[in-house]
Order: structure tokens, then C-alpha cells, then sequence
């Protein structure tokens, strides 16, 4: 009795494990990926630099654009394609982020954010001032 339920568990959970990977998979392709999404600096408050990857697999053929985000200022645009690929030099000290917009209407499509981590912290040191 209990290892039939035992196998059932088991059974359902690793089906239940393969569903929640091959969603993982979709998502993690989407529209707007791009390659590292992540940029270690040595040191906190330091710019970051990497050469990223951005890749773009649009719904349907269009005009198509991407940008910063903050700045809203356009990288490249691309006339009557849908997918396309874009090879981003990354410079900044914060996490940015980018935006998949279409050229006619500007509306947003997709958005990818590059992460800056750093390696180590700046530590603001205490001062205690001593008389003696």
C-alpha cells in the first residue's frame, strides 16, 4: 500500500519537476535575451565591462528597435525582420536595462536587465576619535 503511493508521489512530482523545466526553458529564451545578463566588478562603485549578446526573437516580422531604458536612447533598429542579433558593448557601474520597442507604434515588447555585481563591498570605517 505504501509503495504504490510512495511511486505515485515520486511519478508526480517528476512529471511535475519536467513541466516546471521546460517552462523555465521558454522563458528563459523570450523575446529579449541577452548573454551574460550579469557583470562582476572588482570592487563596489566601479564600472563593469562586458561584451554582450543581445538576441531577439520577435512574434512577427516588423520594424523593430532596441534601447536603453533610463535614457530611452536607440541602440539599433532593424526594418521588417524577426529575429535579429546585437552585440552590445556594456559599460556602467549600475544594472541597466533595455528595451525591445516596435519602430511605429514605441510600444514595449519585451525588457532584458544587464545586473552589475561587484566582488567587494566598500566598507565605510568607523572613527573614533580618542583623547588620549
Amino acid at each position: 500500500m505504501y509503495s504504490k503511493l510512495i511511486t505515485w508521489t515520486v511519478l508526480f512530482l517528476g512529471v511535475l519537476w519536467s513541466h516546471q523545466l521546460r517552462a523555465e526553458e521558454t522563458n528563459s529564451v523570450g523575446i529579449l535575451h541577452a548573454v551574460p545578463s550579469k557583470c562582476v566588478a572588482l570592487n563596489q562603485g566601479r564600472t563593469c565591462y562586458a561584451d554582450v549578446k543581445v538576441t531577439v526573437n520577435a512574434p512577427t516580422e516588423g520594424d523593430y528597435c532596441i534601447r536603453e531604458s533610463l535614457s530611452k536612447k536607440i541602440l539599433q533598429c532593424w526594418a521588417k525582420a524577426d529575429t535579429f542579433k546585437y552585440e552590445l558593448d556594456f559599460s556602467s557601474d549600475e544594472s541597466l536595462s533595455y528595451e525591445l520597442i516596435s519602430k511605429q507604434s514605441r510600444d514595449v515588447l519585451a525588457v532584458t536587465t544587464i545586473e552589475v555585481n561587484w566582488v567587494h563591498k566598500v566598507k565605510t570605517k568607523k572613527r573614533r576619535w580618542r583623547l588620549f
